[in-house]
C-alpha cells in the first residue's frame, strides 16, 4: 500500500485532511495493511496537536467500550494513548514522526490483528477469539441488549510500550483543560477578608 491508497481507504484528498475522529478509526481498524513508512508519508503532513486530540478522543471512546472487569487492559490502553499523544505532539523532525508511526503501527497490529481475547457466550457458553478490537464492538453492541458475554483479555497484556514512547507519555497531560473556577485552580478563599 502507497500513500495514495491510504488516501483512498480513508476517502482523503490529501493528508492534510486528516482531522477527524473517523479518520483515525478508519486507520486502525481497517483490515488493510498499512507500512510504517506509509503513515510517515501520512503523518508527516498533518498537524500534530489535531492529530494528538483525536487520538485521545479515540481511545476515551474505546475505553469506555470496555467491559468493567477489564481493568488491566483499560490500564494498558491508557497507556497506549498518552505515549502515542506525547509521541505526536513532539514529532518535530522525520526521526521523531517515524518512532510515532512505528508505535502507532505497532497498536495497530495489535489492536487489530494480533491480540487475542476470549469471549464466552454467557447463555450458551460459546467461546470466540477475537482482537481488542472486535471484542470491544461485541461489548458495545452488549451494553445495547445484543447477548452478553464474559471477557478474558489476559493473552493481550504482552504489549510494550518502549521507554522511549512512555517518557513522551507526560506531554499528554500538559493541556489539561483549567476550570474557571478559581477554587479549582489552586485558590483559596480566605476566611478573613471582610464582606463586601
Amino acid at each position: 500500500m502507497d500513500l495514495q491508497k491510504l488516501l483512498e481507504l480513508l476517502e482523503l484528498d490529501e493528508p492534510q485532511e486528516f482531522e477527524y475522529f473517523e479518520n483515525f478509526a478508519d486507520l486502525v481498524e481497517n483490515d488493510d495493511e498499512v507500512p510504517a513508512d506509509v503513515l510517515c508519508e501520512l503523518f508527516s503532513q498533518v498537524e500534530p496537536e489535531a492529530v494528538s486530540e483525536i487520538i485521545g478522543n479515540y481511545f476515551d471512546d474505546a475505553l469506555e467500550a470496555l467491559p468493567d472487569s477489564a481493568t488491566d487492559v483499560y490500564v494498558l490502553m491508557d497507556s497506549i494513548k498518552k505515549a502515542l499523544m506525547g509521541l505526536i505532539r513532539a514529532a518535530d523532525d522525520d526521526d521523531s514522526v517515524q518512532h510515532f508511526c512505528d508505535e502507532l503501527h505497532k497498536f495497530k497490529q495489535w489492536f487489530s490483528f494480533e491480540s487475542e481475547v476470549t469471549c464466552t457466550d454467557r447463555e450458551s457458553g460459546k467461546e470466540k477469539t477475537l482482537p481488542v478490537r472486535d471484542a470491544l464492538t461485541l461489548s458495545r453492541l452488549e451494553k445495547l441488549g445484543h447477548e452478553s458475554y464474559d471477557y478474558d483479555f489476559s493473552e493481550c497484556l504482552d504489549y510494550e510500550l518502549d521507554e522511549y514512547a512512555m517518557d513522551f507519555s507526560d506531554l499528554a497531560e500538559e493541556d489539561v483543560p483549567e476550570s474557571e473556577d478559581p477554587l479549582d485552580n489552586g485558590f483559596v478563599l480566605d476566611e478573613n477578608q471582610p464582606d463586601e
